[in-house]
């Protein structure tokens, strides 16, 4: 039985089809959906008050996106969504999550917006894939 699904976004159009996707489960099983957005941390080495600012910057676009994300699931009919936050890499803000959230389900786009380095090192959704100890779901 899912009664907790994970669902990762970082706004690309792969997520967003995750997003959809994890909605539609979350209401057929009644489950609560938490949705997570990972971001960069910004380096100390930009100094004051550059450094506050460019902090301010990522977390408000970060609570916009997943507060957007969060809105829109609601619309959709979800009944509990949970927006999350976080700080770090994406596989492992999303892996530590797993850990200590234990969720039925995790929901993945596919092709986020991460750089060219993926192409090398393999995308997020392979690397959770790979390293989860539950179910993933990978939307294309």
């Amino acid at each position: 039985m899912i009664k907790h699904i994970l669902l990762a976004t970082d706004g690309s159009a792969a997520a967003e089809r995750a997003a959809d996707m994890a909605a539609s489960l979350a209401k057929r099983y009644d489950a609560k959906l938490t949705v997570v957005h990972a971001y960069a941390p910004v380096p100390m080495f930009l100094g004051e008050p550059n450094y506050s600012q460019a902090v301010e910057r990522v977390l408000e676009d970060g609570r916009k996106l997943v507060e957007g994300v969060a809105n829109r699931l609601r619309e959709l009919g979800v009944k509990e969504v949970v927006p999350e936050l976080v700080e770090g890499a994406a596989t492992d803000v999303i892996l530590g999550l797993i850990e200590t959230r234990r969720p039925d389900l995790v929901v993945v786009g596919s092709r986020g917006l991460g750089t060219w380095q993926g192409a090398f090192l393999g995308s997020v959704s392979m690397a959770v894939t790979q390293r989860a100890d539950c179910p993933v779901l990978v939307v294309k």
